[in-house]
């Protein structure tokens, strides 16, 4: 599923956390717009190459985009050193 809110915590050393949710559903409507534009472009493109061989990877840059973005669900990145942690939750 694709992931709709993303929390961002940042602590720095000594003070208290400053932390807010991103709604990412408004990248992914963005994003979705920008794919359908370029679709015609990548297909032409893939046409063209084909004989050459990126014609192939060129038609599976969506479905692999797609794969990266719905598996991100869940993801839990959290960072730390001696300043600073930082978290980053896809939820």
């Amino acid at each position: 599923m694709l992931p709709i809110l993303v929390h961002f915590r940042i602590r720095k050393d000594g003070n208290r956390p400053f932390g807010f949710y991103f709604p990412v559903i408004l990248i992914w409507i963005i994003l979705a717009a920008l794919l359908l534009v370029l679709l015609p472009f990548v297909l032409l493109a893939a046409a063209l190459t084909w004989r050459r061989g990126p014609g192939r990877l060129l038609l599976l840059v969506y479905p692999m985009m797609a794969s990266i973005l719905w598996h991100l669900s869940g993801l839990h990145i959290e960072t730390k050193n001696i300043e600073n942690e930082i978290l980053i939750d896809f939820q």
